[in-house]
């Protein structure tokens, strides 16, 4: 790279390079965060359903299941979309940060096989770098990994709460417990598929603003 003053050039990507990391460590502890509240609200609404249980009649309790995972539901959703929201951005920054690591192999060449990391900002290295091709000898290695993501994660416990919901729906219906079940694994299902395809949209809409600048060439290392 001629004419570049390589002190303040370090300086400035040094500085970005550490932004980018507090930004990618506040999206990730501020996603755990609300995946954890959802989990801890489920939880206790659990136990207080399960002491009411004792002593209320089974429609009265299906009516509480009904309620209250009815408002459990409408708080996963808040928590699904704001953590799709927050692995957008983690990725954003970590797509910066191999743009920054290319930078820096342009500086200093002989630095370049000291990096672990993708130094690469196409669509393989930004997968790689989010470690959705974990799974080599899978079919979909990326729709694994996103369902192993908390945004997945938090999209499997909205479906089991759907399913709770629905299942609760046609116990007050009159149907039997074996088709309450069968319905409310249905349901499950249906929203998480639904939701999980919606969800990869939306990331990639998030995602296709951004420019490929540093693409993979050939002879480039894996």
């Amino acid at each position: 790279m001629p004419h570049v003053d390589k002190p303040s050039a370090l300086t400035i990507l040094t500085t970005e390079h550490y932004t980018l990391q507090m930004v990618r460590t506040a999206t990730i502890t501020d996603a755990t965060g609300r995946a954890g509240h959802l989990l801890t609200t489920i939880s206790a609404s659990m136990i207080a359903l399960g002491f009411v249980a004792q002593v209320v009649p089974p429609p009265v309790l299906l009516t509480l299941v009904l309620v209250v995972f009815s408002g459990l539901f409408l708080i996963g959703l808040a928590t699904l979309f704001r953590t799709v929201e927050l692995s957008i951005e983690d990725v954003q920054a970590g797509l910066g940060i191999n743009r920054i690591r290319h930078v820096y192999g342009d500086l200093e060449p002989s630095t370049r096989d000291a990096f672990v990391r993708q130094v690469h900002d196409d669509t393989a290295a930004v997968e790689a770098d989010a470690g959705q091709t974990g799974w080599p000898k899978a079919r979909r290695p990326k729709l694994i990994g996103t369902a192993l993501s908390v945004a997945g994660f938090v999209n499997l416990v909205n479906g089991l709460v759907a399913g709770t919901i629905a299942g609760a729906a046609a116990g007050l219906l009159g149907a039997g417990l074996t088709w309450s079940i069968v319905i409310g694994a249905l349901v499950a299902l249906t929203v998480i598929s639904a939701f999980g395809v919606a969800l990869g949209r939306i990331g990639r809409r998030g995602l296709a603003p951004i420019t490929t600048r540093y693409p993979r060439t050939e002879g480039d290392p894996p």
